[in-house]
């Protein structure tokens, strides 16, 4: 009998039992998919990670301490994430695409006409989206701007944000296209464009740290007036 359904059977029939590839259907709990139960899993470990970064230190985010924050078992940790370094990683990358995402969306919302009013509308949209991301939760502030300055994991990953938002404003003035290849650009609208990143975001882990009270208004102002100067260079160099 083996052998014969074996011959008529031989994808399923193995070694005098029936077997398939076709995968199992996930079982539900609480009216919840196995992946939506994953994807709630992680999105608390997500925040659970990001309110200890921003209010106790990325030394002091562990996998133990993640999971008492996010009411999940520690075994679970590990269903989404490597090691705690890479949550860590998850959480400065989170806060990094919504900032890009926040920037983008400011600066596509107000027309460009080529004229003076249109570069200082579009400049003061993506500084106030900004100053709206770090100052209404600080956290994330705090995880972007100085937590990864002395962290070893993250420290590679704000040099690379930084790079990447420096390519956006320097396509910005070169084409009008955050998006657009940067890496052509003449060195000097390069430089000038890091320039202007590496001091937008000392000034805002400035407010941040306490070293300078000022409310959100006047750091707007400061920041475009400071902006603009500086982009009148950058301006210079890519005509």
């Amino acid at each position: 009998m083996g052998r014969i359904c074996q011959r008529v059977f031989p994808d399923v029939w193995h070694d005098g039992r029936v077997t398939t590839d076709a995968p199992t259907p996930a079982r539900s709990y609480a009216g919840m998919s196995a992946e939506d139960r994953i994807a709630e899993r992680r999105a608390r470990l997500l925040e659970a990670a990001l309110e200890l970064m921003g209010t106790k230190g990325a030394s002091a985010t562990t996998v133990r301490g993640v999971a008492e924050e996010s009411g999940v078992a520690a075994r679970y940790v590990y269903e989404s994430f490597a090691s705690v370094e890479a949550l860590h990683l998850a959480v400065f990358d989170a806060i990094a695409a919504e900032s890009a995402e926040r920037a983008i969306a400011a600066l596509m919302a107000v027309p460009d006409h080529g004229d003076d009013a249109s570069r200082t509308a579009r400049v003061r949209a993506v500084l106030a989206a900004m100053a709206d991301l770090m100052l209404e939760d600080p956290r994330k502030g705090r995880v972007v701007l100085q937590e990864a300055v002395s962290s070893p994991v993250l420290g590679p990953r704000l040099l690379e944000e930084s790079r990447r938002f420096a390519a956006m404003l320097a396509a910005t003035a070169s084409v009008g296209d955050p998006l657009a290849p940067s890496a052509d650009l003449p060195a000097g609208l390069r430089l000038t464009a890091h320039f202007l990143i590496g001091g937008v975001a000392h000034a805002f882990a400035a407010v941040l740290e306490g070293d300078v009270d000022v409310d959100r208004e006047e750091l707007v102002d400061v920041l475009v007036e400071l902006f603009l100067t500086v982009d009148a260079r950058i301006v210079e160099l890519a005509t």
